[in-house]
């Protein structure tokens, strides 16, 4: 079971940069999660690259697909030594194959009886609680299938009974209002992340979000500096590093300005906060994962899904793809050299 460290990326600060408003709490580079109940768990798997963002977004309230499930899962247990293959004819070629194959060799996925997986089809909570169950067993973990029974227990099927009731039984999946577990309601991206967070941490984490408190503060000694956070993230950029929140900032006079600022402010415990010199800004940062994207399009299938982060402490773009040419990977170094990252996954 992995540690659970916390090193959140705090950069998301414009993604309103068209208005005063700011996400004041977001501490990665994901955009519309502040707000979100189960925030803290997708925070650290983004973080530990488990799951990764879309233009900014993971959209936390879209059902999942089989194939993103496969993909997480395959994340959290690690690259095989051996590459393992499938002969599901919905799935070759596609960017999940590999996560799907992987998963499918130890059991903890399945396809259909007519050779297809059906990689974008949702999940019900259910048909998730038996995928989760499986994981649990690859992992080695064990608990009580003894569970207080759902009100709504005569609607689950009987080939999920023994997983819910695990599940349930652990404090991986819980039900919801009147005791029921809606076994046939699908699941979404945040749901399913957060039972999986669960499952790492013992079922022990606290998924509610709390107030950034500390990052409130910062933000106002930055709109004392700057004006307003849009004209910051011209300049600067914020993130979590262990219990520290650090800010990096380009230009120097700034840096000097705000330091000061951060200084002074008698409601922030000394060294709390970092500030640094920065390479790059925020909307830097947005610019050259833009940029990668249009460059590895340019030459490969435009069918690809491409995805981008962002590595704030290292100073990269982290572009991930499932496979490139040595034309394509020439382009992106001739352009954006030291600061990009490639991950074929």
């Amino acid at each position: 079971m992995r540690k659970y460290t916390k090193m959140l990326a705090a950069a998301a600060l414009a993604a309103a940069m068209s208005t005063s408003v700011f996400a004041a709490g977001t501490t990665t580079g994901l955009t519309d999660i502040n707000t979100y109940w189960g925030k803290a768990a997708i925070e650290y798997f983004y973080n530990n690259h488990y799951i990764s963002g879309s233009n900014g977004q993971f959209k936390p309230n879209e059902d999942i697909t089989r194939e993103s499930v496969a993909a997480i899962i395959n994340n959290m247990i690690g690259e095989d030594a051996t590459v393992v293959t499938t002969d599901f004819t919905d799935v070759k070629g596609r960017w999940s194959e590999r996560a799907i194959a992987s998963l499918v060799d130890k059991q903890i996925m399945k396809g259909y009886s007519n050779n297809t997986f059906r990689p974008q089809q949702k999940l019900t909570r259910e048909e998730f609680a038996v995928i989760a169950y499986n994981y649990m067993n690859y992992k080695g973990l064990t608990t009580s299938d003894t569970a207080t029974p759902f009100a709504d227990e005569s609607k689950i099927s009987p080939w999920a009974k023994k997983a819910v009731d695990a599940m349930s039984a652990a404090g991986y999946m819980k039900g919801g209002a009147k005791n029921t577990f809606n076994p046939k309601n699908d699941i979404t991206r945040g749901e399913a992340v957060n039972v999986l967070y669960r499952m790492v941490s013992g079922g022990t984490k606290d998924t509610t979000p709390a107030t950034n408190t500390l990052e409130t503060k910062v933000f106002k000694d930055i709109k004392d500096v700057y004006g307003s956070v849009k004209a910051f993230a011209q300049d600067g950029i914020m993130y979590w590093q262990g219990d520290t929140l650090h800010v990096g900032v380009k230009n120097k006079q700034n840096k000097d300005k705000l330091e000061e600022a951060i200084a002074s402010d008698t409601t922030i415990a000394t060294g709390a906060v970092t500030v640094q010199t920065s390479t790059y800004s925020y909307n830097d940062y947005k610019n050259l994962a833009s940029r990668a994207e249009k460059i590895y399009k340019a030459t490969e299938s435009t069918n690809t899904v491409v995805k981008t982060d962002v590595d704030y402490v290292n100073e990269k773009v982290v572009l991930t793809v499932p496979s490139i040419s040595k034309e394509t990977q020439t382009n992106l170094n001739k352009e954006l050299g030291k600061a990009l990252r490639i991950v074929i996954q």
